[in-house]
């Protein structure tokens, strides 16, 4: 260990102390899509780039992103049950599932016209997936409040048959469970705490000094403060009166990442002349949900594409939302109205935050001696990921599922499987609609073994995985991170195998292994398992097919080759 910091500090001592910049300039280019005074009722956002192809600058795709103007919207549902947020002080009541993606249900990427991303449903599962298992907690810790994400407990769900299902939703994280009851292994999700506490900024509370009442928080960063730099806040509370039910409403800029959407824009090289359009379909669901007797005790949820709910509401006995006995509606717009404007009773004002959805992405200029470096070769391959979704649903707990995923798929990197329960089994809910759960972020509690998969009718793996242990530290594990998690200090992704065995039970196969002369072969795919659940449950699985797409541009012109 000491001769290796020996060499380090030589090494260190005779680096140079300065470097060239290759970029001789740098900005952000900003693109607002297609909306117009329709909005986004039609459940859409287009993104035409075409500006930035005609700016003489490479663009930096892979460091792009998109912000998403949302607003949430909890109101009570009818008039002689006022809610009083400002009384009651409801800010975390409500929140949203883990990562600001999950608004996207599918997305399609066209560059000069041609397709390079299909439009295809439940993107989302598979795109937080890959966060799961390719981010650290160090990029947690950085980015995280940005893109929405922190991770949710794995040990902090529980079920009830006769009830609503599933729920994950205590943000209370000091709540203790009574004797014989409870969940025994951890009673708060600081993963939803913490997502609210991003977006929940209040300047009308007041500051805490020494435990007791400070100066409001508006004293340092009022309300109009907050708008003029887009921060996500608390911008509308009113107490319900008369015709007024009373309203929260909760502004957030949310950011995604382009390539935590589409690995296209991860892997596309720094090009000149491109025209892309990006086409996005929209979650916005409309929640109505009854708490009686301090408990949630009934929820219908209205999800027009029918993918992720990206809603959570916090749990009332164990939570710290503070909602009282009564029906409410709880919804999520993009841009700056709900999507469900009607349907709300007075008192509703739209976000002061964007209107639009934009795109950023670096634009930058080359030295020129690196510009020469660069276009010695214009031509640019590279690959990237695309994938194939297919749905196993409605199958018993303890049944034998052996299902033809597909008839042929070429050049596949890996199969994800992702077991959710049905609706049925969910209190009547789909668990990736729920707003009490963590499901779409997460899987539901439930468990696949005797695991196999058939490629072209050959069995992938010697022997079927029979335990947890095995298909965690033979397959999840190091899926997706840093030298595959091979290296000691130095690996990313955030499941460990109790949050395996829990809620994060993502059955992963790697299918690349093969000569190169078979990858453009077409290969059947063959799901066989057995579900681990009692014969009462039922469960779907969402299976994605993973694959590799070639692309080949002229980075100087654009123009695909």
């Amino acid at each position: 260990m000491s001769s290796q910091s020996d060499v380090l500090i030589f090494d260190m001592s005779q680096a140079p102390t300065q470097s060239t910049n290759v970029f001789v300039k740098k900005d952000y280019f900003t693109v607002q899509d297609d909306a117009g005074s329709a909005g986004y009722s039609g459940n859409q956002s287009v993104l035409q780039l075409s500006s930035l192809a005609n700016s003489n600058r490479y663009m930096d795709f892979k460091n792009s992103y998109i912000t998403m103007p949302l607003v949430l919207t909890l109101t009570a549902d009818s008039v002689g049950t006022e809610f009083t947020p400002i009384t009651d002080n409801n800010n975390f009541s409500v929140g949203l599932k883990n990562w600001f993606g999950h608004v996207i249900h599918s997305v399609q990427v066209d560059y000069n016209n041609s397709t390079a991303q299909q439009l295809t449903s439940f993107q989302s599962l598979l795109n937080c997936f890959k966060l799961h298992t390719s981010l650290s907690w160090d990029d947690v810790a950085t980015i995280g409040s940005s893109i929405g994400y922190y991770p949710d407990n794995a040990q902090s769900w529980g079920y009830k048959a006769a009830g609503l299902g599933l729920e994950n939703n205590k943000n209370k994280l000091t709540a203790t469970a009574a004797a014989g009851a409870g969940n025994n292994m951890s009673n708060g999700n600081e993963g939803l705490f913490k997502r609210q506490s991003a977006i929940a900024y209040d300047p009308a509370r007041t500051t805490s000094i020494d435990d007791a009442a400070g100066d409001a928080f508006s004293s340092l960063c009022s309300a109009t403060n907050a708008t003029n730099l887009y921060r996500s806040y608390v911008y509308n509370k009113i107490n319900g009166a008369a015709a007024v039910v009373g309203v929260l409403q909760i502004a957030v800029t949310a950011k995604v990442m382009s390539k935590h959407i589409s690995d296209f824009f991860a892997k596309v090289p720094l090009v000149k002349g491109a025209f892309i359009k990006v086409t996005m379909n929209l979650n916005q669901p409309v929640v109505d949900f009854t708490v009686a007797s301090g408990k949630i005790t009934t929820q219908a949820v209205n999800s027009p594409l029918g993918g992720v709910n990206p809603l959570m509401v916090a749990a009332i006995t164990d939570g710290i939302g503070g909602l009282a006995d009564k029906a409410y509606k709880l919804s999520l717009g993009v841009g700056r109205t709900p999507p469900s404007w009607a349907n709300h009773l007075g008192g509703i004002v739209s976000a002061p935050l964007a209107t639009n959805v934009e795109f950023h992405t670096p634009a930058v200029v080359f030295a020129p001696a690196f510009e020469t470096a660069y276009l010695s070769s214009s031509i640019k391959r590279f690959e990237y990921e695309d994938f194939y979704n297919y749905n196993v649903v409605s199958r018993v707990g303890g049944s034998r599922i052996t299902e033809l995923l597909t008839n042929g798929v070429k050049n596949q990197t890996k199969l994800v499987v992702m077991p959710f329960l049905t609706s049925a089994s969910n209190g009547g809910t789909s668990p990736i609609q729920s707003a009490l759960t963590t499901d779409g972020a997460t899987c539901s509690p439930v468990a696949l073994n005797d695991f196999n998969i058939l490629l072209s009718g050959a069995s992938l793996l010697q022997s079927n995985y029979r335990y947890s242990y095995e298909m965690f530290m033979e397959q999840l594990r190091g899926a997706g991170a840093i030298n595959g998690g091979m290296t000691d200090g130095l690996t990313s992704g955030i499941i460990d195998q109790t949050a395996f065995e829990n809620n994060y039970g993502y059955m992963v196969i790697d299918t690349s292994r093969m000569l190169d002369i078979e990858r453009d072969v077409p290969k059947s795919v063959q799901l066989l398992t057995q579900i681990q659940a009692p014969s009462g449950v039922s469960i779907d699985l969402y299976t994605f097919i993973c694959y590799k797409n070639e692309f080949a541009i002229d980075v100087m012109t654009g123009s695909r080759v």
